[in-house]
């Protein structure tokens, strides 16, 4: 397993990303974007993890190795009661977790009211954290949204969700990366490759269940929204009825020029764009070619509930990168097309603009290639510079489900 791997942990609004494309003038006074896909390249961030490590030893958490309490300093309230360990089953009064007996002697656990971490013992003993991963619950989305953890399930008693169970792994490297400089210890990395399948050990103490997944695959949370565009679709919505829903008035437009066969033609897909462990759903056009992969309307789930994000059309739209971003592709005539970056705010529909790259003629025919921050400030750069940063990501050319195969069945 390679160091990089251990470091992959992605931090949304830090990324680049960028769409490989070469621009050239055409008779129809467009401009011909032949797309290129370089390989996905693979970010990695360094964040502290002081905060996590040290932690041994506070108020009112237990930390146990390999099944058996290790002391620790006395409580001050009620609430952040010592934890009980039975054997390798850690309990922190909220949930319980299994360590299987796999990794007898090779780790740690710390625990508090709403949280249960994992250590690797030997780099926790050697002074260098040790922190591998930690699964914690959450009554709200927003206890979460925006920091490193990815939601991986719900505890839900009958329909009711009562915590989101969040898992987050450490950001930066947490063991002797000295000594192991170019591959993690395996006791560190059997630990990191088990997280999964120990935290779908997980039971709650008290009530409900927990279920792995709920809450975070598309399919089933935006069934109301995909019956609402085969609607429109089935009922011929025209371009003003669709604006005045909140959709791509672009489903008209494809309905028109495909003899009305919009249902064969438009389609949906599930993917988690922000990389916040739950999938957003996008809606997009049946194409081959540059226009694979096109997207026109984005939903997330804000609050447990799905939201609209923004709506494109053709000379504006949207694809999904391998990076876990978007971009937004944008014309403005012959000699004027502009590429942004945008990540989505977890649990928001708002976006954030991560840098645009701007083709324009009309501003400067000589020199038409120019960058922007986010700060509306656009920066002359060099055709060269323009086209590195283009070559940073690749569009994910996805295969929609059409929506005449639901409304078939």
């Amino acid at each position: 397993m390679s160091f990089a791997k251990v470091k992959k942990m992605i931090l949304g609004t830090l990324l680049t990303a960028g769409v490989a494309g070469v621009l050239s003038g055409c008779s129809d006074g467009n401009i011909n974007i032949n797309i290129n896909y370089p390989e996905a390249f693979e970010e990695t961030v360094s964040e502290s993890e002081a905060d996590i490590a040290g932690m041994e030893e506070q108020n009112g958490e237990t930390i146990s190795e390999n099944g058996k309490e290790s002391p620790v300093k006395e409580s001050s309230s009620e609430e952040e009661a010592a934890v009980k360990v039975t054997g390798e089953v850690v309990d922190n009064g909220l949930f319980q977790m299994t360590v299987s007996r796999d990794y007898e002697g090779s780790y740690k656990i710390e625990t508090s009211d709403d949280m249960i971490a994992v250590y690797d013992k030997e780099a926790m003993e050697a002074d260098f954290g040790g922190y591998v991963f930690s699964v914690k619950a959450c009554k709200y989305p927003g206890d979460y949204a925006g920091g490193i953890g990815k939601k991986v399930g719900e505890i839900k008693k009958d329909e009711e969700v009562l915590y989101d169970i969040v898992m987050e792994f450490a950001s930066d490297v947490q063991y002797d990366y000295i000594t192991y400089s170019d591959e993690a210890p395996e006791s560190y990395m059997r630990l990191y490759e088990g997280a999964e399948d120990m935290v779908k050990t997980l039971k709650p103490v008290s009530e409900g269940e927990f279920i792995w997944g709920s809450g975070c695959l598309g399919d089933g949370m935006y069934t109301d929204i995909i019956d609402k565009h085969i609607t429109a679709i089935k009922e011929k919505w025209d371009a003003s009825r669709l604006e005045q829903e909140g959709m791509s008035t672009e489903y008209n437009v494809i309905d028109i020029a495909t003899g009305g066969e919009a249902m064969k033609s438009v389609g949906y897909a599930y993917l988690d764009i922000n990389l916040d462990g739950v999938e957003e759903l996008l809606i997009g056009e049946i194409a081959e070619g540059n226009l694979k992969g096109v997207v026109y309307d984005i939903y997330t789930i804000v609050d447990r509930k799905p939201a609209h994000v923004v709506t494109g059309w053709s000379r504006n739209r949207y694809y999904a990168l391998e990076n876990g971003m978007i971009c937004n592709e944008g014309s403005g005539g012959a000699a004027l097309t502009e590429w942004q970056i945008i990540d989505i705010v977890p649990n928001s529909v708002e976006m954030i603009p991560q840098y645009s790259i701007k083709y324009d003629g009309y501003e400067n025919e000589k020199n038409p290639w120019f960058i922007c921050y986010g700060d509306d400030e656009w920066e002359s750069i060099t055709e060269e510079e323009a086209k590195d940063f283009l070559s940073r990501g690749v569009y994910l050319r996805l295969d929609f489900i059409p929506f005449s195969e639901i409304a078939e069945k």
